[in-house]
């Protein structure tokens, strides 16, 4: 019992708090789920090259319900909530906003609390080209208003199931520009925010919420269509009144020959997922007092269904970063542009800082290097240099799995800067185990990517 519960707990923190049966089963999931074991036969996609990181089976890593809901949890512990955060897991939270500030806030008290403030509306590129916050809350017109955006008809050609009307945006993130309210306006705001962080959450991450912070909102039928944002860290969004639906799906595959993203390169901008017949893993709907964690990189699609208007705080947090996801989507990761601000964080982790120095030209050369970083640095790897390496979880870094990440790393590396450097990557839209196999032998369909 205490074995498998050892991989739930941070770094030698144990719960054997058995009493509690959530979080045993938590515990005999987490002993068993990839994200934390590496037996043999788990199944994985086709790698980048026969010594590359594996990438696992997105449904055999995330869980949850395919086209359904993602796991739901309720009373999420702080022990809970980090393991999740930290393996990029993508959850629905319930009572996620019980005792915060904003609890049950709806549009019209936003209007009346903050009347002054301005804001916009989203995809209304010809009459606002330069994204003005010309709206006021106090003005409430907006709370009922239903307009489509630019090419709103081109889009649901594209996919039927994409909201209709565009929503408002009050992006309390942009602060600094000028135009989001007074300084009254902007430290209150602040402070509601900081009093706002969920219960599992470390409160550390007071001042990461808000300067992250967005609140969508919107009248029934208003939303925001399918993209990828470049955040490196997770986002978490909280309904505070209204329903929204969720569409939801990972960094697409990238398999060989679909090449790389320049740096800096948008690639699932608004419509390019629609565009490439994107489907969602998830499809769920997340009430008032709910939330839905999920990691960078993330397509996502909302669509406000409540009678009424609908109000989401959505924002990202600092602690703690989800680095067991990016090594094992590492990578697809590393070749889609929208992630470019990610790349170099996700070198230095691997590469224990050393970012200038040469990747070790062979096999060979990599174990040689592997074994002397670990006798030199082991008993000095921080926070994320350890979850990068620390496969089974348990707070350790052993000498065969230091080095088997760091070769496998290394011949990622080489693999991805072979990619041929494109504007549009081909990347594989599908979720299904079609080429997934059970290790390195997986075999591959021939329809492997999708052409713009």
């Amino acid at each position: 019992g205490r074995v498998a519960c050892r991989v739930c707990c941070s770094r030698g923190h144990m719960a054997y708090r058995f009493q509690d049966p959530l979080k045993l089963v938590w515990c005999l999931l987490a002993s068993t789920h990839p994200v934390y074991s590496t037996a043999s036969g788990q199944k994985s996609l086709p790698k980048l090259c026969k010594s590359c990181l594996a990438e696992p089976l997105e449904q055999a890593y995330f869980g949850g319900t395919f086209g359904g809901e993602p796991r739901r949890v309720k009373d999420l512990s702080h022990i809970d909530f980090d393991q999740a955060a930290r393996s990029g897991q993508v959850l629905v939270i319930e009572n996620a906003s019980d005792g915060t500030a904003m609890a049950g806030w709806s549009c019209e008290r936003l209007a009346q609390e903050f009347p002054q403030a301005r804001m916009r509306r989203e995809y209304d590129w010809v009459k606002n080209p330069e994204d003005r916050n010309t709206h006021k809350l106090g003005n409430t017109a907006w709370i009922a208003m239903t307009e489509e955006g630019e090419d709103q008809k081109e889009r649901l050609k594209q996919d039927k199931q994409a909201p209709p009307f565009a929503p408002f945006y009050w992006g309390v993130r942009e602060h600094r520009n000028g135009d989001l309210g007074s300084r009254k306006v902007v430290e209150r705001i602040r402070e509601l925010i900081k009093d706002s962080v969920p219960a599992f959450m470390d409160r550390k991450n007071a001042e990461s919420l808000f300067e992250n912070a967005e609140f969508w909102l919107g009248a029934k039928g208003t939303g925001a269509r399918a993209h990828m944002d470049s955040h490196c860290i997770s986002t978490l969004s909280v309904v505070l009144s209204g329903e929204r639906r969720w569409r939801i799906g990972p960094v697409p595959r990238m398999p060989r020959g679909a090449g790389r993203s320049k740096e800096e390169e948008v690639v699932f901008d608004d419509g390019i997922a629609y565009k490439l017949g994107w489907k969602p893993m998830f499809e769920f709907t997340v009430r008032e007092g709910e939330a839905v964690l999920f990691p960078p990189g993330w397509i996502h699609e909302t669509y406000n269904v409540a009678d009424g208007c609908t109000v989401a705080l959505t924002t990202q947090f600092d602690t703690p970063m989800p680095v067991r996801y990016y090594r094992s989507f590492y990578q697809r990761i590393r070749r889609v542009g929208d992630l470019h601000p990610c790349w170099r964080s996700m070198v230095s982790w691997a590469s224990l800082g050393e970012l200038d120095k040469h990747l070790p030209k062979d096999a060979a050369a990599a174990h040689s290097r592997a074994a002397e970083l670990y006798r030199s640095r082991n008993a000095t790897l921080s926070p994320k240099q350890l979850d990068f390496y620390d496969l089974d979880a348990d707070g350790v870094v052993s000498e065969a799995e230091f080095v088997s990440v760091f070769t496998d790393w290394i011949a990622t590396e080489r693999a991805v800067k072979k990619e041929r450097v494109v504007p549009m990557p081909r990347p594989d839209m599908r979720l299904d185990e079609e080429i997934a196999g059970d290790g390195p032998g997986s075999r591959r369909n021939s329809r492997s990517s999708t052409e713009l």
